[in-house]
């Protein structure tokens, strides 16, 4: 999948080509507090138009395995 139509991976919210850990911190900070813009475009791992819990269990669980 891309983000926003590009090459990237929906998660990698620093951009920075990987899915880790750092990734997952973002999205925890964006939930919980003004996210950016491109916030949805970038953290919505599962495609359904939210960031919430089940983007950070995605992302979880692709980082665990």
């Amino acid at each position: 999948c891309g983000v926003c139509d590009g090459d990237g991976a929906n998660g990698d919210t620093n951009e920075d080509g990987a899915l880790n850990v750092v990734d997952l911190v973002i999205v925890v900070d964006w939930i919980l507090s003004d996210m950016p813009d491109n916030a949805l475009c970038l953290a919505d791992v599962n495609n359904d138009g939210l960031i919430n819990v089940t983007d950070i269990v995605w992302l979880v669980d692709y980082i665990i395995y």
